[in-house]
């Protein structure tokens, strides 16, 4: 069975979505959804997603500022 997650980044900052499995080790490459945009996701069979919404210290720390 496979969910869809619909990810919504409309408070102003991107969203970053890892898959992760249950026991807590990544199973894919995390992925940025752009602030404003929405993107879906799909959960396999134990799997989960952590969402991160981005702050602001973390896009400045990214980008040297």
């Amino acid at each position: 069975m496979t969910t869809k997650v619909m990810i919504h980044a409309n408070h102003g900052w991107p969203v970053d979505v890892t898959p992760v499995s249950i026991g807590g080790s990544a199973v894919g490459p995390k992925r940025r959804v752009d602030a404003g945009a929405t993107q879906e996701f799909c959960v396999h069979s134990g799997q989960d997603l952590l969402v991160h919404e981005v702050q602001p210290s973390e896009i400045a720390a990214e980008t040297g500022e």
